[in-house]
């Protein structure tokens, strides 16, 4: 069978899809990713083909304006506390200029996409959750089935995404944006509860949120894209390692100031630890040059570097904070955005982390928390568990047969 993959603006999101693709393809599917244009070339890199789409529209620079017009109304980057705390009429504004973005890019990508669908004519549709052009897509290509590939814990459907959340007895066109629901309109498209008919998920149940619909359960196995291993992994170590990390993306949604990398390493001076901090290569000025037990690497992908690590340090993010769990690694993660505040309370709530605000982030509690992960058997026993649930699920060369039946 013909199989679409259609990816979202982010790429880290993209790593997520790349097992799910590879093994559709071992299998003898034909793969074929439809991405924007800057990621593209992680696709190649990713051994998989793509076709451009939505290239008039640049979603990642309208998800960082839409970041700095709430930090500059409100005082503060977008977080799950945020959100509790507006009244409605600020609600309503928040939830209107954090979607805009995506409206624009489903908008952007539609034509693309849906031409792409009609001359290539795919079996099935495996999308993001955030890439709004796939149901329009499936629609396009005569009723494709959509199968829905989840990038972490499902935190879109938790906030109330459109199309990807039960609304109880209301009128799901109410609960649209009025923009989203023209732009579907515009393509014969109905707004719906869900338009998946399955919902892949890499998570483990101890760190999803529960209700998942059509949920497929499979294993999380981790892809941070392409790189060499360096020799000085392998050699023997004097003290514990500990990875600092602060994802592919914080700087562009959250701005500069919102690095922490280099407060964390500060406030690891004084331990007796190593410390390495992965970045990717536009944030490695950012980090100066803090001399000591300290090695900066760029672009080298974390699946190489945690298995030799007694800790990982991060923002938060799912890529980061499930290949550490994959890998049984205990972790401190200091969330900024409602996404991360709410996959730092999932790990934690496992035991095999630590969620650390950053208000609460001094360098005191930085070097408590990071000496508790290192040092107390608790954490690690707990990471070793997460990892065992995560290694028991379904490997995605399982989970093919299951696909292929939707079809």
């Amino acid at each position: 069978m013909r199989v679409l993959f259609t990816s979202f603006v982010l790429p880290s999101n993209y790593l997520h899809q790349v097992p799910l693709a590879w093994a559709l393809r071992a299998a003898g599917h034909e793969v074929q990713v439809a991405a924007p244009a800057n990621v593209a070339e992680l696709v190649g890199r990713s051994g998989l083909t793509s076709v451009t789409v939505g290239e008039s529209y640049d979603l990642k620079a309208g998800l960082a304006e839409a970041n700095r017009q709430i930090r500059e109304r409100t005082g503060k980057p977008m977080s799950g506390d945020l959100v509790a705390q507006l009244d409605p009429e600020e609600l309503r504004w928040f939830r209107e200029t954090a979607f805009s973005p995506h409206v624009l890019a489903a908008e952007a990508a539609a034509g693309d996409l849906n031409g792409f669908v009609r001359w290539w004519r795919p079996d099935l549709i495996v999308s993001d959750p955030l890439v709004y052009a796939a149901p329009l897509a499936a629609a396009a290509g005569g009723g494709v089935p959509l199968v829905r590939n989840l990038t972490g814990p499902d935190i879109a459907r938790k906030v109330g995404f459109p199309g990807l959340t039960d609304v109880g007895d209301a009128d799901v066109r109410a609960t649209w944006p009025a923009d989203l629901v023209e732009l579907y309109e515009r393509h014969g498209v109905e707004p719906a509860v869900d338009f998946a008919v399955r919902v892949v998920d890499h998570t483990p149940a101890s760190m999803q949120i529960p209700g998942i619909p059509n949920r497929v359960q499979a294993r999380f196995v981790p892809y941070n894209g392409t790189g060499v291993l360096p020799k000085w992994v392998l050699e023997p170590r004097e003290r514990p390692r500990v990875c600092v990390t602060w994802g592919t993306l914080t700087t562009t949604t959250s701005g500069t100031e919102n690095f922490l990398a280099p407060t964390v390493v500060e406030a690891l001076a004084d331990l007796d630890v190593e410390v390495v901090v992965a970045v990717k290569k536009s944030d490695r000025e950012l980090m100066g040059e803090p001399g000591g037990r300290v090695r900066i690497v760029e672009e080298l992908p974390l699946s190489l570097l945690l298995p030799t690590c007694d800790a990982l340090v991060s923002q938060g993010g799912s890529g980061a904070v499930l290949t550490a769990a994959a890998l049984g690694v205990p972790q401190l993660a200091l969330p900024l955005v409602s996404d991360h505040t709410m996959i730092a309370a999932l790990l934690a709530g496992t035991g095999a982390g630590i969620d650390l605000r950053p208000a609460d982030a001094d360098p005191e509690a930085i070097r408590d928390a990071v000496r508790t992960l290192v040092h107390d058997p608790k954490p690690r026993d707990a990471a070793g568990a997460l990892a065992e649930e995560i290694a028991a699920a379904p490997a995605p060369a399982q989970i093919v047969s299951v696909l292929e039946d939707l079809v």
